[in-house]
């Protein structure tokens, strides 16, 4: 029986199972992460094509069933996921693919991105509503922080809707599979993401009055002026800079006072 607290919507259609795997790009050599895997529906696609898979299950009622009737190529761990240091958790490099749960998706994929140099890439379901807020342009209401904050890291491909009628029990919502490809060499900013962040605040004002707010002992000119430096207007809108602009006028405004 499905638990309310985990999160837990059972994939059940064998096609969308294929689909998600031949999606995630993972052959015999790899070893594949799983983060759920529920009853084992997509752990039993993955090992039959993969060759090894680990499985980090929170749920110990689902453990032992899982061990008793996964193929010899699966290890199933207990544990939460929010706790696993995704740096040791297996031989890297190894990839992610996994239907994460709706509730802890969003961590989740921050806890990846400090793991990225583990991770060779992640393919995951996640709810439509944060996909589509990954995937979105700039100049739309889906863009904003979580947008910037991903694709700062990686490129992020758009898989397939996946419809509630594809679960047990169906969710409320529409689901969409997406893949992180890493970009090279970019170096961990907490500071930049912190500095995105605050930068949405007030999304409906003008990017240099909350650039006001964060830098009090900078001189409106000045900020206009790093504003200028990356080619940016004034009068923008954090919501219509790329995430390649708002690093540049980030690396500006942190180069000092001018």
């Amino acid at each position: 029986m499905p638990k309310k607290e985990f999160g837990q919507h059972f994939l059940t259609d064998p096609r969308i199972l294929r689909r998600i795997v031949d999606f995630a790009q993972v052959g015999a050599a790899d070893t594949v992460v799983e983060i759920g895997p529920g009853q084992g529906t997509l752990t039993r696609e993955l090992a039959g094509r993969v060759g090894r898979v680990v499985a980090v299950e929170v749920d110990r009622d689902l453990i032992e069933p899982l061990r008793k009737t996964m193929p010899a190529n699966v290890e199933v761990l207990e544990g939460d996921a929010l706790e696993l240091d995704f740096r040791t958790l297996a031989a890297a490099p190894y990839a992610i693919v996994a239907n994460l749960p709706y509730n802890i998706a969003t961590p989740l994929l921050d806890r990846f991105v400090r793991a990225r140099l583990h991770i060779s890439g992640v393919t995951v379901m996640l709810q439509k509503e944060v996909a589509d807020r990954i995937l979105a342009p700039p100049g739309t209401k889906a863009y904003g922080p979580l947008t910037v904050g991903i694709r700062h890291y990686a490129t992020v491909r758009s898989g397939f809707v996946v419809r509630p009628g594809a679960f047990r029990p169906p969710p409320r919502v529409h689901s969409r599979i997406v893949r992180l490809e890493w970009r090279e060499n970019v170096p961990d900013a907490p500071d930049f993401i912190a500095f995105v962040g605050r930068s949405f605040s007030s999304r409906r004002k003008k990017l240099i009055n909350n650039l006001a707010s964060m830098f009090p002992a900078r001189h409106r000119r000045d900020l206009e002026a790093s504003l200028e430096d990356v080619g940016l207007s004034p009068d923008v809108r954090p919501e219509n800079l790329t995430p390649g602009q708002f690093f540049a006028l980030w690396q500006s405004l942190e180069g000092g006072a001018r």
